[in-house]
């Protein structure tokens, strides 16, 4: 009950330049991270105050946060429990309050990204399936709609059952 939740980086002001233009906002990154840990407690039966639990984005480049929800959820879910993540994987997609994975912009150029990282399979929000990524033969595209999906496809377990959590959440020592 004591843990700490940190979440550094680009965080509270972006600034993307265009030729001739600057544009500043705040970032959605903190809001993202709350967003998930919400959807996590809720749905995974697991308080976050047990754990320290530190999330970085790196500065550089501009973010959104929110197309990181899945990554997110993910990520930390896979830190708790302690399954990997497969890493020839990559994910986008907004997490609803209810563990939903919504739409995300830029959708083709994400998916163009990962097969130039290497990725094997890319898992994109139902909502943004184009019939075109049927054809697709170098890369594995996986329409999902909720998080329980989205655990089923990243991570590392044989079988996932079909209810949340995949294993009981256990407090690191």
């Amino acid at each position: 009950g004591t843990g700490r939740i940190t979440v550094t980086g680009v965080i509270e002001e972006e600034e993307m330049v265009n030729p001739g233009h600057v544009v500043r906002r705040k970032s959605m990154a903190r809001g993202s991270v709350e967003n998930v840990l919400t959807v996590l407690r809720h749905h995974l039966s697991f308080n976050p105050n047990d754990y320290d639990i530190h999330v970085n984005f790196p500065g550089g480049i501009p973010m959104d946060g929110p197309s990181a929800g899945v990554s997110m959820a993910t990520a930390i879910y896979s830190a708790l429990t302690g399954i990997p993540i497969d890493n020839t994987v990559a994910l986008t997609g907004e997490i609803s309050i209810r563990g939903f994975v919504k739409p995300v912009g830029g959708i083709t150029a994400k998916i163009e990204a990962a097969r130039q990282a290497g990725a094997k399979k890319v898992i994109i929000p139902a909502e943004n399936w184009q019939e075109i990524f049927a054809g697709c033969t170098d890369i594995i595209i996986v329409p999902v709609k909720d998080l329980r999906e989205v655990f089923r496809e990243a991570l590392l377990e044989k079988e996932a059952p079909a209810g949340l959590p995949l294993v009981a959440l256990r407090p690191a020592l």
